[in-house]
Parts: structure tokens; C-alpha cells; sequence
């Protein structure tokens, strides 16, 4: 990505109410209220967006990753928009990439969807970090979704 793009990357989130500061080799955008912080990082041409979901105090807390893992592999499968990603060193991160030429004015609502799952989950997240595979159930209320009936 350009600098210029990364540019018009950070003139957006600004004007969408985002705080943005210059990072290494990439952004960090905030919003205001909620402290909460998204990584921008270009790959390539590519824009890759990261939120930090649980960092390594978090894990070690954790009575074996095996849930959690289970866990967010079943949230992955229901098509959430993102993925997540593992880092050993720094915890759970859910990541966006955004595709060569992607609508810098766009990324707004990439940050919103970010944040829509990242808050859905945290209560199904914490269960799993205290070793409770996450069933269909609790995914579905944590993104307030009801169970479809099956056709008669």
C-alpha cells in the first residue's frame, strides 16, 4: 500500500470520529470511548486490520487452550466477516485483509464489524477460557440470532 493511500486510510477514520496515530509501519486508530484499539498494517497491497481479542495475561489465565481453540474455530464457521489469528507471543487478534484497491472510506465499517464481533464474543471467549467448548446455542444468543426451525 502507498503512503498516500495509507494517507487517505487515516483521513477516513478521522473523519469518521476515529483517533488516529502513526505506528512502526502502520496506524492505530481508537475510538474515543471505548479505549479500544485497531492495529492497520499494509501487506503487499493489501490492508490487513487487527483488533487484540485476548493478550497473553488473558491466556495464561486459561486452564488449557483447548476450548478456546474449539471455540473460535466454531465462531470462525459461521461466516463472521473475519478471521481470527494466534500469536503466541501477544494473545487472540481477530484480523480483516482488505484487498488491493479496497474504498479507504469503506474501513469505517470494517472497524464497526470488527467491533460488533469482538464484543459479541468476549462473554462466549471468557467461558471458553475457563475450559467450556462453546455450543451452537451460545454462539447463536451471543450475535442475538434465534435458532431457524426446521421445515416440517
Amino acid at each position: 500500500m502507498s503512503v498516500l493511500a495509507l494517507h487517505d486510510v487515516a483521513a477516513a477514520c478521522r473523519e469518521a470520529g476515529y483517533v488516529v496515530d502513526e505506528i512502526d509501519n502502520g496506524l492505530e486508530v481508537s475510538g474515543a470511548e471505548d479505549g479500544g484499539a485497531f492495529y492497520l498494517f499494509p501487506q503487499n497491497d493489501w490492508l490487513q486490520v487487527r483488533c487484540q481479542v485476548l493478550d497473553q495475561a488473558d491466556l495464561d489465565q486459561a486452564r488449557s487452550l483447548d476450548a478456546l481453540f474449539e471455540t473460535i474455530a466454531r465462531a470462525q464457521f459461521r461466516l463472521i466477516g473475519c478471521r481470527f489469528g494466534f500469536d503466541v507471543l501477544t494473545g487472540l487478534w481477530l484480523v480483516e485483509d482488505l484487498y488491493p484497491g479496497f474504498e479507504p472510506d469503506r474501513l469505517p465499517a470494517v472497524l464497526e464489524q470488527l467491533a460488533f464481533v469482538w464484543t459479541s464474543l468476549a462473554d462466549v471467549l471468557d467461558v471458553a477460557l475457563k475450559g467450556t467448548v462453546v455450543d451452537e446455542t451460545a454462539l447463536d444468543a451471543a450475535f442475538e440470532l434465534e435458532p431457524a426451525e426446521r421445515p416440517h
